[in-house]
């Protein structure tokens, strides 16, 4: 399945517009993402190291829901879904 990660804040200019498509397993979760994206992309590597600390420093929205109502990381996903990360302190 595919699914889209966007950034916001500093990091949307680093990483083509802030849109990353990953391409994951079926039954993949929202901390499987997370990692993929972690590993594959450096700039989110130099920031974060995985991703409890990136849900501990950023508010994480799965199709426009704040994951702290879905699952929290163990938030399943499905095809086509969209992940957002806007970091707590983002600037204006």
């Amino acid at each position: 399945m595919k699914v889209k990660l966007q950034f916001r804040g500093p990091l949307a200019k680093k990483l083509q517009d802030g849109f990353i498509e990953i391409e994951l397993e079926d039954d993949a979760n929202l901390s499987d993402l997370l990692v993929q994206v972690i590993k594959r992309e450096s700039d989110v590597r130099n920031l974060w190291s995985s991703p409890e600390v990136i849900d501990r420093d950023a508010v994480i929205l799965c199709n426009e829901t704040d994951i702290g109502l879905s699952g929290g990381l163990e938030t399943e996903l499905t095809d086509g879904d969209v992940v957002i990360v806007l970091p707590l302190i983002h600037g204006g």
